[in-house]
């Protein structure tokens, strides 16, 4: 996996808690693992919405149709 190197900008306060806690060499792996664990959280959010709007579709679609959907026909 190739890597691209990013230039950001972050508060004076910020860069001196972030050095504070993983020291000046260890910041891109400590920003990278903040990065993916908010992305993933972000993304299980998203799927968590989706389903529920898709049940509540499948709810409706189900009352739609008067229930036919539960009638035993396996």
């Amino acid at each position: 996996m190739g890597t691209v190197r990013l230039n950001i900008s972050l508060p004076d306060d910020i860069v001196a808690e972030l050095d504070a806690e993983t020291g000046p060499r260890q910041r891109s792996c400590f920003i990278k693992d903040a990065v993916i664990r908010l992305l993933r959280v972000k993304r299980e959010k998203r799927l968590a919405e989706e389903y529920s709007q898709a049940a509540k579709e499948m709810v409706k679609v189900d009352m739609e149709l008067g229930g036919v959907t539960g009638d035993g026909l396996d």
